[in-house]
């Protein structure tokens, strides 16, 4: 591509669109799997979190999004804040045993 006097300017744009297409890549990159637990104890955590999430899930309308279900139900409501509180307590028990909780932070239920 010739660009005559203002080649640096046609650099500086294509450096320009390199950088958001990559980061765009990233953006797109799929999260990296959730860690093992790390003990028992934690297993356990996670399995009741799973379960809950299953549970809650199984309520839903479908067509419905978790807020509009939490809004129409107290039984959806009560048991997403039992899962919140739940995963208050995981994070709770890794920072006890000196573990970054945040690779543990992404709960979605597993269908």
């Amino acid at each position: 591509m010739a660009a005559g006097k203002h080649s640096h300017k046609v650099r500086q744009y294509m450096r320009r669109i390199d950088a958001l297409l990559e980061a765009e890549r990233q953006r797109r990159k799929p999260p990296p799997p959730i860690p093992p637990p790390i003990s028992n104890k934690h297993a356990a955590m996670r399995e009741r979190i799973e379960r809950a999430w299953g549970a809650a899930v199984k309520l839903i309308p479908e067509g419905t999004d978790l807020e509009e279900a939490m809004d129409q139900s107290e039984e959806i409501r009560d048991l997403t804040t039992d899962i919140l509180m739940m995963e208050g307590e995981e994070v709770e028990f890794l920072v006890s045993q000196s573990v970054d909780p945040r690779p543990y932070q992404r709960h979605e239920p597993k269908f």
